[in-house]
């Protein structure tokens, strides 16, 4: 192409017909050969002045780019050809438009953003805004800070957190800019700067898919510091900065924008298996012959030499069995109280003051009559009215004291007085706990699950003893049991398939009894089963085993074992021994059994436990899979024995750690389509981690965002086992998203071991507040009495009234949920509670008596044009509510937030009776 002066680059288009002529200006086809243009700049006409600003910076700052009006962004083929956005300081972006970067991030495409980004937006944008960010601008800082790139601040054994934080500026600039602190909204979110001198309060924070500058991008103060950290966030993006003459902005076309490649795919897919996934076939073998408990030590031997092998790094810790610490820990004292500090003190206080609400408001609303035509007379005052009416007089005084310590907290830590602000948060915090709502029935369909555990069924001795187990559970109001039947390679029942029944029970059939029992009392039974962790020490030394015996599925078929790199057998962290998830035999083994216990016995569900690599190292001083089948499968593929590679070969050892992740996914792929074919109504779930998800591959090859979206389970139950409710809903809430859970439901778990059992009530109030489908419980061995009281004083309902099960009748439970919502909104309306307007709540009155109308018939008669319709219904509702409910937000922002997370989980419910319908 021959290359002519940009002056000579002007045309006229679109002549004749149009009311007027439109020029067209083309960049010079020199900048356009040096890269592709894949960063757009997203530009608000309705900020013209501080736009000029901006360009200029863009110009000075030598990066190619494109702007593209905010306005014209109507669909996602909008930002085709598009890499990287930033949104430099726009406010106020529209539902459609976040709706539509949602969907831009999800396909692969990046952000950068700078500013108070969508502050004077909708409640739900914000809330878009901040999973697409992982992070949101809090308040403004009392004078102008320097940002600072940070150093050293990964937390330990962190392999993700040092590539998204170490890319800064090298160069430190002095001038301080006009700026904001930012609040990391996800795990998955790091500190990469900070404010200098400000408590070390985050400046720029970063995601995967996202980086957040917190200031003011383009004034006229701070253009070192702006052209510094953008050329910083766009190489750390993958972008290069040109080194020439910086070229123009791209203007894009106003009419008829030619189609650009799509945005690129996430670097790490699920990837085919090395076999198609086809429907299982499941042999008729015959029993196998009895086999010596006490064999000798296996054949099983690492073929790769380690001559000079070191220990395993005694650094590297096994978090399989780990509660995650308090997220905030507050002591008494006169310790200064930092700035990020106190933000999440006083929002940690907010938040316990939300759900102690919702439960008053919850345990009183059951028996009130659903009328949302009751407006109130006057709209309530600075901090709002009182539940007197609601026989909780005591209640109330408390959250009146509450409301006046949160008020206070901030002036206490200003005037730097931390003793008294540490005394008055703790006080209040004990006084909430000690009043918390702990009677009056909990309304509205939920899946309300424990483990029962080997412990306690072989404590129970027979099925005289496991009756009272399940008679206990029954008056809790418990309507799902994940009851262990395979454990260390053992079944709990006498099986053909597996070597033997486990020796701790004699002379009797758990999960026959456990089946019958279950069902008499209303219950489902779900079969708990160890997946590929099939040898456990722990159980060995109960039965007295010798420390050379590994599993009885090991001694009869040593070449199924799962290897690490040092040649051990059994993992040194856990002490289990683990199948190599590559093996066919092993598989196959693994499917006999499910088969085996579906066909054999009425469970309603099947849950697959350590579904999973062991733990390892992703620096590959420890790592897993190198079985027979694994090695070899591997070297097929590449030509390359997985032994001889390590992370040096960045190519080579990811392709090798997604080989494994694709083992652990087919597996569960073929589970799911056996069940399909042979059991529809067997319910899948898994017991899974609730790692960020790039860690969770990297380190047990754990992909399950893949067998939601793909359909193959059901029921994901993420293990976000926590010592306090501040973690857990950190922990929780990321996972809770569409895009990760597909069509599936979700039910988080709480740990009860060594919790508080008033942490423990406030955890479950925590998950009913979240887009959940319920909650399971972990475990039945450390169910106490008080907590056992609780749950029947809140959930025992009858057996001619008991809710839906979401996944048994997901339509049914959409509505039941809906239900109990319209009740509550009832209740706060009879005592002036809900401060809305008239005009609005006779909108919302009538949007949401027509949702109800038709969540009703859908439940009644569901085909796909009602679910679609309901659909629609529900979408319209939650944009009128977000609407209806903004004067409620400001005095009650968690409750409002709540409330949105439970019209979001009816959402989840809709989908995966969709999904549902179609199998």
């Amino acid at each position: 192409m021959v290359q002519r002066p940009a002056q000579t680059f002007f045309k006229q288009i679109i002549l004749g017909t149009l009311a007027s002529t439109i020029l067209q200006l083309f960049i010079p086809l020199t900048a356009i050969s040096q890269a592709n243009v894949t960063l757009g700049v997203i530009r608000d006409t309705e900020q013209l002045s501080e736009w000029n600003h901006i360009e200029q910076r863009l110009k000075a700052s030598r990066i190619l780019y494109q702007t593209l009006d905010l306005n014209t962004i109507k669909s996602v083929a909008d930002l085709q050809g598009i890499r990287i956005l930033f949104l430099p300081n726009l406010t106020v972006i529209k539902t459609e438009q976040a709706k539509i970067l949602q969907e831009w991030a999800k396909q692969g495409g990046q952000v950068i953003a700078s500013g108070p980004v969508g502050e004077q937006s909708t409640p739900l944008v914000r809330q878009l805004l901040r999973s697409i960010l992982g992070s949101y601008w809090a308040f403004p800082l009392t004078v102008p800070g320097l940002p600072q790139a940070v150093k050293n601040r990964c937390r330990s054994r962190d392999p993700i957190c040092p590539s998204l934080t170490t890319w800064g500026p090298t160069q430190q600039n002095p001038t301080p800019v006009a700026g904001g602190v930012l609040i990391p909204t996800t795990l998955e979110s790091y500190t990469a700067g900070i404010w200098e001198a400000s408590g070390s309060s985050p400046a720029v924070i970063t995601t995967q898919k996202a980086t957040y500058l917190g200031w003011r991008w383009g004034t006229p103060s701070s253009t070192d510091v702006d052209i510094a950290w953008l050329q910083a966030a766009v190489s750390r993006h993958g972008l290069a900065v040109t080194p020439t003459t910086p070229p123009a902005s791209v203007p894009v076309p106003a009419l008829n924008p030619t189609p650009s490649p799509q945005p690129p795919t996430p670097t790490i897919q699920a990837v085919a298996s090395p076999r198609p996934v086809t429907p299982p076939v499941v042999p008729q073998v015959p029993p196998s012959p009895p086999r010596s408990i006490t064999p000798p030590p296996p054949t099983v031997t690492a073929t790769r030499t380690l001559p000079n092998t070191p220990p395993v790094p005694s650094s590297l810790l096994d978090p399989s069995e780990q509660t995650a610490p308090a997220g905030l820990v507050v002591q008494p004292g006169n310790e200064p109280i930092e700035e990020l500090t106190a933000i999440a003190m006083r929002q940690e206080l907010m938040d316990l003051l939300g759900r102690f609400e919702n439960a008053l408001i919850a345990s009183n609303s059951g028996n009130v009559p659903i009328n949302l035509q009751v407006a109130s007379t006057q709209l309530m005052a600075g901090t709002g009215g009182s539940l007197a009416g609601s026989n909780f007089k005591e209640s109330d005084a408390i959250i009146t004291k509450a409301r006046q310590v949160i008020k206070d907290f901030p002036e206490l830590v200003a005037h730097q007085n931390w003793a008294e602000a540490r005394r008055q948060w703790l006080e209040i915090r004990q006084q909430l706990w000690q009043h918390y709502p702990t009677e009056g029935e909990r309304l509205g369909a939920e899946i309300r699950a424990v483990w029962l555990d080997r412990g306690t069924i072989v404590k129970a001795a027979g099925e005289a003893g496991l009756a009272q187990v399940f008679d206990r559970l029954a008056s809790a109001g418990i309507n799902t049991v994940y009851f262990e039947t395979i454990n260390a390679g053992y079944p709990i029942y006498p099986s053909r398939i597996a070597p033997q029944q486990n020796p701790l029970i004699r002379g009797w059939n758990p999960l026959e009894s456990a089946v019958k029992l279950a069902h008499e009392r209303g219950m489902e039974l779900h079969a708990w089963m160890w997946t590929f962790a099939v040898g456990n020490d722990r159980h060995n030394e109960i039965l007295g085993q010798p420390s050379s015996f590994l599993s009885p599925v090991i001694e009869a078929h040593p070449d199924w074992v799962n290897i690490n790199n040092y040649g051990q057998l059994r993992n040194p962290r856990d002490r289990k021994v683990y199948l190599d998830p590559a093996n066919r035999e092993a598989r196959a083994y693994l499917l006999r059994l499910i088969n085996e216990i579906v066909t054999t016995y009425k469970v309603d569900g099947l849950q697959l436990d350590y579904i999973r690599y062991p733990f390892q190292d992703p620096s590959g001083s420890y790592t897993y899979g190198y079985g027979k089948a694994g090695r070899e499968q591997f070297q097929q593929l590449t030509g390359v024995d997985p032994v001889n590679i390590t992370p040096k070969n960045s190519q080579l050892w990811n392709q090798w750690t997604q080989f494994k992740a694709n083992q652990v996914t087919s597996f569960v792929a073929e589970v799911s389509q056996f069940l399909k074919q042979q059991k529809p109504n067997v319910i899948l779930s898994v017991a899974v981690f609730a790692h960020p998800e790039q860690e969770r591959i990297m380190k047990i090859q754990q992909h399950w965002e893949v067998w939601a979206k793909q359909g193959y389970v059901d029921l994901i139950v993420p293990m976000t086992y926590a010592m306090d409710t501040n973690r857990l809903k950190r922990i929780t809430q990321p996972l809770t998203q569409e895009q990760r859970l597909g069509s599936a439901l979700i039910s988080p778990a709480i740990k009860l071991l060594n919790l508080p059992e008033i942490v423990a009530i406030d955890q479950l109030q925590s998950l009913r507040d979240l887009s959940t489908g319920g909650y399971s419980i972990f475990a039945v061995e450390t169910l106490g009495n008080n907590l056992q009281n609780y749950f029947r004083k809140t959930q025992n309902y009858s057996s001619e009234n008991k809710p839906p099960i979401p996944y048994r009748q997901p339509f049914a439970a959409a509505h039941d949920r809906y239900l109990a919502l319209k009740r509550e909104w009832s209740f706060l309306l009879s005592h002036d509670q809900l401060w809305i307007r008239d005009a609005e709540l006779q909108a919302l009155s009538t949007q949401a008596e027509d949702l109800l109308q038709s969540l009703k018939q859908l439940e009644e008669n569901p085909s796909s044009q009602t679910l679609g319709m309901t659909q629609q219904k529900l979408v319209t509702f939650q944009k009128q509510f977000q609407t209806s409910m903004r004067l409620q937000a400001l005095e009650h922002p968690y409750q409002v937030s709540s409330w949105g997370n439970r019209l979001a989980s009816i959402e989840m419910l809709l989908r995966y009776g969709e999904r549902r319908m179609k199998d």
